[in-house]
């Protein structure tokens, strides 16, 4: 009886792997990959904001904010960078037929991104004197959840400048970025801006 079972499990998952392989496409196991990806983040992220969160609540009879107005148009320069990026990222992937707008959109968000991080490096060197006020070596609580914050994001941008790199570099002997990869890339871009939003909302609050 189980040796029967266990055969007929065992057809079960083959016939499940047999129908998988024929239905999903490349393109879907990739946006499915993204997902898990994206998802996985998300949690990391969470767990990110919830800390601050507590911290926040925990010191908010003498919390004094992380930023000031020089810092806050700075941020505000860097978020319409970031939205410039994910719009581009957006117009290429509908673009996606189109191989030569695709391509340019896709270098417009490269270099959208690139000077993201140049603006938000330059916001950090006051940030860092704002966090070690005494110049004693330890910071400010805001000033250094300020700093973890828009590192960690940063960082991520810095990973999606590289997938856009990549992408751009295999498709210039082309006829431009497949389709799949331009879906890819918007996700990504699209989720970086929707998460950048609430870590400024967080730090403006």
């Amino acid at each position: 009886m189980l040796d029967q079972i266990n055969a007929t499990c065992d057809q079960l998952v083959a016939d499940a792997r047999e129908a998988l392989a024929g239905a999903a496409t490349e393109a879907e196991v990739l946006g499915f990959g993204m997902t898990l990806f994206l998802a996985s983040l998300t949690m990391i992220v969470g767990a990110t904001f919830a800390a601050y969160g507590i911290i926040w609540f925990r010191n908010r009879a003498d919390w004094e904010g992380a930023v000031t107005g020089d810092e806050v148009l700075g941020l505000v320069g860097a978020t319409v960078l970031l939205v410039v990026a994910d719009i581009a990222a957006m117009r290429a992937f509908k673009k996606a037929s189109d191989r030569t707008s695709a391509y340019k959109l896709t270098l417009v968000t490269l270099v959208a991104a690139l000077a993201y991080i140049v603006m938000q490096s330059i916001s950090w060197a006051p940030l860092l004197a704002q966090a070690d006020p005494d110049g004693d070596g330890e910071l400010r609580m805001e000033g250094f959840l300020f700093l973890m914050l828009t590192f960690a994001h940063a960082a991520h941008v810095l990973g999606g400048v590289v997938a856009n790199a990549v992408v751009l570099t295999r498709s210039r002997g082309s006829k431009g970025p497949a389709r799949g990869a331009l879906q890819l890339l918007y996700q990504y871009w699209r989720f970086l801006t929707v998460m950048w939003v609430v870590v400024l909302g967080l730090l403006l609050a």
